[in-house]
C-alpha cells in the first residue's frame, strides 16, 4: 500500500480529492449566495426596532381598549351624559391617559348601532386612538352583553 493520493485498481489510475479548480469553483459559488443573503440580513434587523415600536404601540393599544371594556356599562353610559359628551370626538378625560407624547384617548358617545344617537340605545360606541393620529381601535359595549 502507497501513501501517496494516486492508487491504482484494476489498470486505471484514481485520484483521491478535489482539484484545486473545483475548490476555487465552489468557493466562488458560495462567495456569490451568501453576499445576497447577507443583505437581506442586514435590512431585516435595520428594520427590527421600527416593527417592534408598532407592535408595541398596537398592544398598548389594545390594553386601553381591554380595560375601557372591563368598565361596567353603566360607568361609560355617564361618561357620554357628562358636559361636552355624547359627540364623536368628545374625549373622555377620566379614561384617557394623562397628557404626553403616546397619549391613548377614549371617545365614547351613545349609538344606535350605525350612528350616533341622542337617546339611551342601550349601546356604547368605544374609540381608543393615539391623541396624534394613526392607530385606533373601534368597537360597541352593550347594556345586555
Amino acid at each position: 500500500m502507497s501513501t501517496g493520493h494516486a492508487r491504482r485498481q484494476g489498470g486505471r489510475r484514481r485520484i483521491g480529492g478535489l482539484a484545486y479548480v473545483e475548490v476555487l469553483v465552489a468557493l466562488v459559488l458560495v462567495a456569490s449566495a451568501l453576499v445576497p443573503a447577507l443583505e437581506a440580513l442586514q435590512s431585516s434587523v435595520r428594520g427590527g426596532p421600527v416593527l417592534t415600536s408598532a407592535a408595541g404601540r398596537d398592544a398598548l393599544l389594545r390594553a386601553k381598549m381591554e380595560e375601557v371594556l372591563s368598565l361596567p356599562f353603566e360607568t361609560l353610559n355617564a361618561e357620554t351624559f357628562l358636559a361636552g359628551g355624547n359627540t364623536t370626538v368628545s374625549v373622555s378625560s377620566a379614561l384617557s391617559d394623562a397628557a404626553g407624547a403616546d397619549r391613548r384617548v377614549v371617545i365614547l358617545y351613545r349609538s344606535d348601532g350605525s350612528a350616533l344617537s341622542a337617546a339611551d340605545t342601550g349601546l356604547v360606541r368605544v374609540r381608543v386612538a393615539y391623541e396624534a393620529g394613526g392607530l385606533a381601535l373601534e368597537t360597541m359595549k352593550s347594556r345586555w352583553w
